[in-house]
């Protein structure tokens, strides 16, 4: 057994190892200069980006590259590196309250300093509008088309960009703008064919019935809403859109994503060595752990479950406890934690007091577990994919937020019990997180609670509950403490949400 744990522990350094050496090859090539700018009545951060090996000229031109909602300017690297390859110039900000740059982020808030992020960066003669492409991905789509008419860029390039009329399935909760903007000469629009619901048609509509032969829209075959961003296919068509535009060669050169398998490789590392940290952190034998008496079955928890995460939906149409937060859309779903979690906790008081005794040490462990499991992921991630390392402001908002995920998920473990039969249990944990997700998404669809992050982010919560769960049982069983799952769980949660969701 000691040499199978060992193994593991061997096996995901190498995988570390690695991934390190896969993405520091990939981005030799580049030069990233990182400055921190002032756009109006925003502090943005900012990375610069061009070839390493050959300078850009002042009349080759540039690029400015606006990310998504819940993304930033990590993300849009290969992207960016693409336009570098031409021997242009490449802006990549930080849109307020995303990565690192600070709040307050409103979707106008992100509109007007993104113009003015613009301006300043013709004003310090950094770049000639004439001379420059506004591109972006999503909302970042959006800003660039927004902006265009009062910036009179070169061209523009937007990828899946955000809706901005009801249409396709489309409400008008779900809209970060209200209004079409008109599209310029020299635009061309991408989307990917597996977009989301409405993104795709509302993107085709842009172009729809405009005799502009400078206005073009093209569709990437097999790619997602967000997988386009790594697509070889999307960076040569944008390649291709700047170099006619600008009269240079196009190289063809795509840049290499040898940071993405990197990023993969490093996280399979990660999980390999989880179990064995785990282990020495809370304990390396199992503890027995009693059924209580009283437990309820899991037909009715599940029926709990579902009741329940329905009335918090409707509850949460009238009052958010936890809206104090600012955090865009996250003050929603940690209001949803803290009721769902609650109500379950009252309708099984002495249950849920039972099994909350624990001893201390066995909660220390599991948190110290727990961060130092986040501190390398979201160190991991900020290496190779996308800005995660938290700011200052992101920890102020960590400790009600590690209450609320604590009570939602102590509520679950409760409900879960024991650790007897390790696959069933495990199944069940996560059909209680489907069914309280799912409540969440019939928010959106029905109610148009407007909390449209909560389905985009599905994918991502959905693979963290997927990771997390195991984690969590494997807390449960080595300390036979529901509170100390919890706990593990709950830091991990609440790290994760502050990293994906901006601050409002």
């Amino acid at each position: 057994m000691k040499r199978k744990k060992a193994l593991f522990a061997l096996s995901g350094v190498l995988f570390l190892i690695v991934g390190a050496l896969l993405t520091f090859s990939g981005s030799r090539r580049y030069s990233e200069r990182h400055y921190i700018v002032d756009a109006g009545s925003c502090r943005m951060d900012m990375d610069a980006i061009e070839r390493a090996d050959s300078p850009p000229r002042a009349e080759a031109g540039a690029v400015v590259l606006f990310h998504g909602i819940a993304a930033n300017k990590i993300v849009m690297q290969y992207l960016a590196r693409g336009f570098a390859e031409l021997g242009l110039q490449v802006y990549v900000p930080d849109l307020p309250g995303h990565g690192r740059s600070p709040g307050p982020f409103t979707p106008d808030e992100a509109e007007a300093c993104a113009a003015s992020f613009v301006r300043g960066l013709a004003a310090r003669g950094m770049i000639s509008p004439e001379r420059t492409i506004l591109a972006g991905h999503s909302m970042g789509g959006a800003i660039a088309l927004r902006i265009a008419e009062k910036i009179r860029p070169g061209g523009v390039i937007a990828i899946s960009p955000a809706p901005m009329q009801e249409a396709h399935g489309i409400f008008h909760e779900n809209l970060l703008y209200h209004n079409v903007p008109r599209i310029l000469p020299n635009t061309l629009i991408l989307a990917a064919q597996f977009d989301l619901g409405g993104v795709r048609e509302g993107a085709e509509d842009l172009v729809r019935g405009n005799a502009d032969p400078s206005i073009r829209f093209s569709l990437v075959p097999r790619n997602s809403h967000v997988s386009i961003l790594f697509s070889p296919a999307a960076a040569r068509r944008s390649q291709a859109w700047a170099a006619r535009m600008f009269s240079i060669p196009d190289t063809g050169r795509l840049p290499s994503r040898a940071n993405l398998l990197g990023c993969i490789l490093g996280l399979v590392g990660i999980v390999l060595l989880s179990g064995p940290f785990i282990r020495e952190a809370v304990g390396k034998q199992p503890q027995e752990e009693p059924r209580p008496a009283h437990f309820p079955s899991r037909l009715r928890s599940a029926i709990e479950v579902a009741v329940v995460s329905m009335l918090a939906v409707h509850l949460l149409h009238f009052w958010q406890p936890l809206r104090f937060l600012h955090i865009f859309e996250g003050d929603y779903l940690a209001s949803f934690f803290l009721l769902l979690g609650a109500a379950l906790l009252l309708l099984h008081p002495k249950l849920a007091l039972t099994q909350f005794t624990t001893k201390p040490s066995l909660l220390l462990g599991a948190a110290l577990a727990a961060f130092l499991l986040h501190f390398l992921i979201t160190g991991w991630f900020e290496l190779t994919a996308t800005s995660s390392w938290l700011t200052l402001s992101r920890w102020a908002r960590f400790p009600l937020l590690f209450i609320a995920a604590f009570v939602f998920l102590y509520a679950l473990e409760m409900l879960a019990g024991p650790v007897e039969s390790a696959a069933t249990r495990y199944g069940f944990l996560l059909l209680l997180f489907a069914l309280a997700w799912h409540a969440l998404v019939f928010g959106v669809l029905h109610l148009k609670t407007g909390e449209i992050l909560l389905v985009l982010l599905l994918a991502y919560f959905s693979l963290f509950f997927l990771l997390i769960s195991l984690g969590e049982q494997l807390v449960r069983r080595l300390t036979g403490s529901p509170a100390g799952a919890a706990v593990f769980g709950a830091i991990l949660l609440a790290g994760f949400c502050l990293v994906v969701f901006p601050l409002s």
